[in-house]
């Protein structure tokens, strides 16, 4: 078993320290927002892409791991499946706050 899942364990983790390392030689440039550093919709959409690439990351591992080399295809309808219901959960949390935020600043 050892010899299945490691072969694509370290391949994940390569990918991940190339990918640091890049990050730190090529900085991003920040683009220019509000003074307060959100951008109201913007913000929103920022959460919502890097939601639903974490959960395409997390529908990638479920496959490789538990379908690929544990055999056991039940296990990616039920990852989709509670994904999704989380993923549901972090967008309400995160649209309710940018509504709570607003509301908060017209009344001050």
């Amino acid at each position: 078993m050892l010899r299945a899942v490691l072969p694509p364990l370290v391949t994940a983790y390569a990918i991940f320290v190339a990918m640091v390392v890049l990050r730190l030689r090529r900085p991003v440039p920040r683009p220019r927002g509000r003074a307060d550093g959100s951008s109201g919709i913007g913000q929103l959409r920022h959460i919502v892409g890097t939601m639903l690439g974490g959960y395409v990351a997390f529908l990638l591992i479920v496959l490789i791991f538990h379908v690929w080399l544990a055999e056991d295809p039940d296990a990616f309808a039920s990852a989709a499946l509670g994904g999704a219901f989380l993923s549901l959960i972090t967008l309400l949390v995160a649209a309710g706050s940018q509504l709570i935020g607003r509301w908060s600043r017209r009344r001050s």
